[in-house]
């Protein structure tokens, strides 16, 4: 009985052995914790609104260029060093299917702490005035209409310009004679031309007197 008391007791300092070693085990330490740096670069961006079509290039200081083909949330892919000044400007403007011009709000400043997404790009269709020239006209009483509704008298031959009135471009037009000269006949030729980049050239109105060949 001695015998197995001793073995048992043998027994029971190995197993509390045991369990002082793995309490010793837990109660370790947990590694520390790395914190990783803060980051030191940030993307510059913002959005941009009004686009109709494709060709809107934006660039960033001069030198990386972003294609941007819908209306919407855009940035640089690269990012700026925190500190540095940045500066979006509008590369190249959209052309298809239709001009236009994009004007660039806030697009200037320094890089904080966080990224930049205030930047705004609006986009307008380029409008124009409308025109054309009359030629053979030795008398009053021509009025041209634009569209139905846009009466002009021209009493000279030479340029003239519809007052008031400009076309988005791709926008349809018609210009019709709405009253003819005393005298004369007149007709109207489509031409596609500009005076300038702010006036188009879409009429040439071609008068003779009756009688007479043109």
């Amino acid at each position: 009985m001695a015998k197995f008391t001793q073995t048992v007791r043998a027994v029971l300092t190995v197993t509390m052995i045991a369990g002082l070693a793995a309490c010793d085990e837990s109660e370790k330490a947990p590694p520390p914790v790395t914190t990783p740096p803060p980051p030191t670069a940030f993307t510059v961006g913002g959005s941009v609104s009004g686009l109709s079509g494709s060709g809107l290039v934006l660039q960033l200081n001069g030198a990386a260029d972003l294609p941007v083909s819908a209306n919407g949330n855009f940035h640089f892919p690269k990012p700026s060093a925190k500190g540095s000044s940045y500066t979006v400007t509008v590369k190249s403007p959209p052309s298809s299917p239709v001009k236009q011009t994009c004007t660039v709000n806030q697009g200037s400043g320094t890089v904080a702490g966080a990224a930049v997404n205030n930047i705004t790009v609006t986009c307008i269709t380029n409008t124009f005035a409308v025109g054309g020239t009359v030629s053979g006209l030795s008398g009053k009483g021509l009025v041209l209409q634009l569209n139905g509704a846009n009466d002009l008298a021209v009493a000279k031959n030479g340029k003239y310009i519809f007052p008031g009135a400009r076309l988005p471009d791709g926008s349809d037009y018609s210009v019709a004679i709405k009253t003819m000269p005393a005298r004369h006949k007149c007709l109207i030729k489509p031409v596609s031309a500009a005076f300038d980049n702010d006036t188009l050239n879409i009429a040439a109105v071609t008068c003779s007197k009756k009688g007479r060949r043109q």
